[in-house]
């Protein structure tokens, strides 16, 4: 069974990282994933995203900055576990953007 997150209710507390693999479909899909977590927050639900610093974009002072109810930028850049295009697994590997937990 495959879920699509985007549609259906979360739980009461949430961790949440979205896709940043599709560079055609990033920002949209960070921001609708940004979007889903302010409505599950205005249903008392405690979501925690973990997303990369881009504080010059609509996305943060539109969305994110007015209703976070905290924002904690982290030092260094996160190092992710993952499976490269060649199927091998891959450990220490760091995206290009420093990163934030926003939490609603």
């Amino acid at each position: 069974m495959s879920w699509n997150w985007l549609e259906i209710e979360w739980k009461q507390s949430n961790f949440i990282n979205p896709p940043y693999s599709d560079k055609k479909k990033t920002w949209y899909l960070k921001s609708s994933f940004v979007k889903k977590a302010i409505q599950e927050s205005k249903l008392w639900k405690t979501c925690v995203m973990l997303l990369p610093v881009s504080t010059s974009t609509v996305l943060f002072h539109d969305y994110i900055k007015p209703n976070a109810k905290e924002i904690r930028f982290l030092r260094g850049r996160v190092k992710f576990l993952w499976v490269n295009t060649k199927w091998e697994y891959v450990e220490n590997r760091c995206w290009m953007h420093d990163s934030m937990i926003v939490i609603f």
